[in-house]
């Protein structure tokens, strides 16, 4: 895409971090902005907050691991505004933490439903109809941890893992096709949100995850982390970029790079694996 302005994007998760800086962004843009999250209340006011941005938009509240409710996302956009032309896929959740034979087939299947269920439905209600009309961009929030596996925390890397082999396999797709619809697959680092407030939640007994001794250290590690990164208005603006680029791979930062790297050579070398952490934001104490 050459040009967003005028045009219409849908963002689920829109109703804080990343999800919420990518719809200011889409608004300060020209864009019309169709705003989905779980959390009803929450969403109400961002709406609010971007139409006081001067643009046209609305909120749909929607949760993304149940298949039906992301065709009435879908037909809420084309009721408002005719069609979805940037489709950003990035509600999630931390997920279940822990040792990954103690979690439980629930926490499993809770954090994949949201985080990689959410996705393919997204990928298979939105895409026929971004490629039907044959002008539009896809957004499908990966992370670092769809490259790096870090300890007790196999559900999230399982599911960012599928999302980014995902985005790639979309993006070879359409080009087969010969279409024009482009694809961004976002890979943040620790970005100053609130993610990890519903595993804490459901820790806490809501849903009855089985988070065990590491899981909580790694938890309270995630949390520290994320205290200290990156503000979601700079991915925001990197999404924005990245649409008009044409970019696929959106790294927020380059603390993994020497991660990647390693872990990279260690699968050329036929090696044991080594978890390679960041070169700054992530300190045990």
């Amino acid at each position: 895409m050459d040009k967003l302005e005028g045009k219409t994007a849908v963002v689920t998760g829109a109703a804080s971090g990343m999800g919420l800086a990518m719809a200011r962004r889409f608004a300060r843009a020209g864009m019309k902005v169709v705003l989905s999250d779980v959390d009803e209340a929450k969403l109400n006011v961002e709406v609010e907050t971007i139409r006081g941005l001067g643009a046209e938009v609305i909120g749909v509240v929607t949760d993304v691991s149940d298949e039906g409710q992301n065709h009435a996302l879908l037909d809420a956009t084309i009721d408002a505004f005719g069609s979805a032309n940037v489709v950003c896929l990035n509600a999630g959740v931390q997920g279940s933490i822990g040792r990954s034979w103690s979690l439980s087939q629930d926490d499993y299947d809770w954090t994949l439903g949201i985080l990689l269920g959410g996705v393919i439905h997204g990928v298979r209600v939105f895409v026929p109809h971004v490629v039907e009309h044959d002008d539009g961009h896809m957004v499908l929030t990966a992370s670092i941890a769809g490259h790096i596996s870090s300890p007790f925390g196999a559900p999230y890397n399982i599911a960012k893992h599928g999302v980014a082999t995902l985005a790639e396999t979309l993006f070879h797709e359409l080009k087969t096709e010969r279409s024009n619809v482009g694809v961004t697959c976002l890979c943040p680092g620790f970005v100053n949100t609130n993610i990890v407030n519903a595993t804490i939640a459901r820790a806490a007994g809501s849903v009855g995850s089985a988070i065990d001794d590491r899981g909580d250290q790694m938890l309270e590690l995630t949390h520290r982390a994320l205290q200290g990164g990156l503000d979601p208005e700079i991915v925001g603006d990197q999404v924005h970029d990245a649409i008009l680029n044409q970019q696929f791979w959106l790294f927020t930062d380059q603390d993994w790079d020497a991660a990647i790297s390693a872990r990279a050579q260690e699968i050329r070398d036929r090696n044991q694996p080594k978890f390679h952490g960041p070169s700054q934001g992530w300190k045990e104490t």
